[in-house]
């Protein structure tokens, strides 16, 4: 059974891409009329400044993009210029840039499972998810088990405001 029907079945749905001309699947000597616009949603990424370039940043990356989507990764200081936002979407990592994209001042633990807005370079509203930082998710099991479901509820969020 194919895969996207299964997904259908359960309620899930998948997330469908256009390929361009330079994309590496297709042959030259392939019509023009195949070949049609590429559109990946990207997601930025906001961590705080020390939790940039850690492994457990890199792997968060990798499993954001296995969902089908690139990836625009900001260090807090250099994402409160929104015009460095390009993405569809926000996911901000830890309590100073949860705070600031949410113009709240709760603890990240009241912040998580909340939908907020902010704009891009565009001046489109985008949602904006908050998880927890990276210190915090390292050494819990539960904590990146919560992350984890902040980033399927992120796709979710994302699946629904593209339909």
């Amino acid at each position: 059974m194919n895969k996207a029907i299964l997904l259908k079945e359960m309620g899930i749905s998948s997330w469908k891409t256009k390929v361009t001309a330079e994309h590496p699947m297709f042959n030259s000597n392939e019509p023009e009329s195949v070949m049609t616009t590429q559109e990946f949603p990207v997601w930025t990424l906001i961590f705080e400044e020390d939790d940039v370039h850690t492994n457990l940043s890199n792997n968060i990356q990798v499993v954001v993009q296995n969902f089908g989507v690139k990836t625009q990764i900001l260090p807090f200081q250099v994402a409160k210029n929104s015009a460095k936002i390009q993405g569809d979407l926000v996911f901000c990592f830890g309590q100073t840039p949860g705070q600031y994209f949410s113009g709240e001042t709760n603890p990240v633990e009241d912040l998580r499972e909340i939908l907020f807005e902010t704009s891009s370079v565009n001046r489109d509203e985008i949602p904006v998810i908050i998880s927890y930082c990276l210190k915090q998710i390292q050494g819990s099991a539960s904590k990146k088990k919560q992350l984890w479901e902040d980033l399927i509820f992120a796709r979710n969020v994302y699946l629904d405001t593209m339909s």
